[in-house]
Order: C-alpha cells, then structure tokens, then sequence
C-alpha cells in the first residue's frame, strides 16, 4: 500500500548507509501468531499501534531449538531451514527436551518502540491487540 509510505520513514539512519533492502508492513488482530523463526536479514521492527509481545534466542541457541529440516517438512513449511518446531506458546519439553536450557529475551512492544533483531536470530511474536509493525531488513 504505497499511501503507508506517507507514515513511515523509509530509510531509517539506523539501517546503515545503503538503507534497508525490504520495508514490510504487518497489520493483524490480537492474538495473531508468527512461529519461531529466522530471517536471514539484519531486521530493525518498529511497533507502530497496538503492543506484541516478541521472544528472541540468539543465533548460539540454535542447537536447542529443534530446527525443522527440509527432509522433516511434511509441506513447504520450514523447507528453508529457518523455522523451528518449538510452539512458544505451549512448551513440550518431552518432545523438545534441550529446548527447556535454550536461553531467550521477552520483551514488550508498545508503540513508538523499535528492536534490533540480527539476522539469524530465533524469535517468536504474538499480537496483543490488534495491530500495526513495520520493519526494515537491511
């Protein structure tokens, strides 16, 4: 929707000189659900209205995090290696036992906050209400 563009900055200074290569809006209700995953881009996420709460495990947790194989994807999802099997919301530590030592941030996002998440870092988000993020992968 180009008319957004009016809203947001599009280059923010803190994506570097070159600027970020993808600007995405994501616009949901509450309790809207992205599984735990990596992006293979350095993701600066702006919270623009309503609040998500965001799980984040760095890169060196990897291990803990049942990563969904191409050979284990019974479709195309997780076929890119880059989701993982974990459900942040209902823990099954007998399925996933090293999950219950993967160590993670919460954070909160209200509007007007921005996060840096580095590019290949797990994280997991749920809309609290109904809501409005932009990001910038760079």
């Amino acid at each position: 929707i180009p008319e957004l563009l009016d809203d947001i900055m599009p280059s923010p200074s803190l994506c570097g000189e070159a600027g970020p290569t993808h600007v995405n809006a994501w616009i949901g209700t509450g309790g809207t659900r992205t599984p735990l995953h990596f992006d293979s881009y350095d993701n600066l996420f702006v919270q623009v209205v309503g609040s998500k709460y965001v799980r984040i495990y760095g890169n060196s947790e990897t291990d803990k995090l049942y990563v969904i194989r191409k050979n284990d994807a019974k479709s195309s999802y997780g076929a890119q290696g880059n989701m993982s099997a974990i459900d942040c919301e209902l823990e099954d530590h007998g399925a996933h036992p090293a999950s219950r030592n993967a160590k993670y941030t919460e954070v909160i996002m209200m509007p007007g906050d921005c996060l840096f998440i580095p590019a290949r870092a797990w994280h997991y988000v749920r809309s609290l209400s109904t809501s409005v993020s932009v990001n910038f992968w760079f």
